[in-house]
């Protein structure tokens, strides 16, 4: 190589390296914004304005919460995506949204968007849903559940909030995982899914914490075990499935993520901060106090885990799909 290009290449790489190092020193310079898929009230959407209020305290500027629901969340990820790839926009993903993106590959449809489309900033909570039954429900213990749908099946049936979302998942691998077979009723969400159980039209359900606790407390429905391997802070004498030696949970974990081509060192800005969000006393209890848990994960072991659990939905979806035919 010649010595004027080496010039040129050692220059340019210091110009490159100035101008990347002044873009986080000096980020953030104004708002920021976080892309919530869902509406106000929901438990993402709580969680993103837990971490909104602490973040604007730890980067000294305004960072506000967005709400875009619409098309099963597809519609938040989208303007996530396609926002400027400046740090300044945020969207929140959960293992609910990798779902619905799995459910349509395998059914071969269309997708505008995907997960690969975003950097992951990291995971800063966990929602552990809840098999709940009716209140005068038989079934004690979920080894009652058990029994009687092997007894049964296809007799009883579980709620869920849609087709192809977290609750209808964890209900599909906890039944493969025990060897019987519930018949599925979706409802419209997880608030509807709920109180038809509590309801007494359907016999159980996965729930999640913010949307079932105080109805276990109120003695409105029955708590039989908890989906993976943490009990709930709220419900420590339910079991986890995982105790029982059933291993058949997706987690329902929510994370941050911003366009894929934002510069390296706003990413880490950003990781930084999340980092001491999820450490904040503020920030733990905003979240504990609708039944979920701080749970911090680094934005590099937050994509595993999603590629590690959508192989998993996928190869169930093809089951179900198989199943159907």
């Amino acid at each position: 190589m010649k010595r004027g290009v080496v010039s040129f290449v050692a220059v340019f790489a210091v110009i490159w390296c100035t101008v990347s190092s002044v873009t986080a020193g000096e980020f953030p310079t104004k708002t920021i914004m976080v892309i919530v898929n869902v509406s106000v009230g929901g438990s993402n959407d709580i969680q993103a304005r837990a971490f909104a209020s602490v973040a604007g305290r730890i980067l000294k500027q305004p960072v506000i919460v967005i709400n875009k629901p619409g098309a099963s969340g597809m519609l938040g990820l989208i303007q996530g995506a396609e926002a400027a790839p400046d740090g300044y926009t945020l969207t929140t993903s959960s293992m609910s949204e990798m779902c619905l993106l799995e459910s349509e590959k395998v059914n071969n449809r269309k997708v505008d968007v995907s997960l690969n489309d975003f950097v992951s900033i990291g995971a800063f909570t966990v929602s552990p849903l809840i098999i709940g039954v009716p209140a005068n429900s038989p079934w004690k213990t979920i080894e009652d559940l058990i029994r009687d749908a092997k007894a049964n099946r296809g007799k009883y049936t579980y709620a869920s909030g849609g087709l192809y979302r977290i609750a209808h998942i964890n209900s599909e691998l906890f039944a493969k995982a025990v060897g019987v077979k519930f018949r599925h009723v979706p409802y419209g969400g997880g608030a509807q899914a709920v109180t038809s159980v509590v309801e007494g039209y359907e016999d159980f359900a996965a729930m999640t914490p913010s949307s079932s606790i105080p109805l276990f407390k109120g003695g409105k429905l029955r708590a039989l075990a908890v989906h993976g391997d943490m009990r709930s802070k709220f419900l420590p004498d339910v079991p986890t499935l995982k105790e029982k030696g059933i291993d058949a949970s997706v987690p329902q974990i929510v994370g941050l993520g911003v366009p894929k081509k934002t510069p390296t060192p706003i990413v880490e800005k950003l990781r930084l901060v999340l980092k001491q969000v999820a450490e904040d006393k503020a920030f733990m209890s905003a979240i504990e106090s609708q039944g979920d848990a701080v749970h911090y994960v680094t934005g590099d072991e937050f994509a595993k885990v999603v590629e590690r659990e959508s192989k998993k939905v996928a190869q169930l979806f093809k089951q179900l799909i198989q199943e159907k035919k």
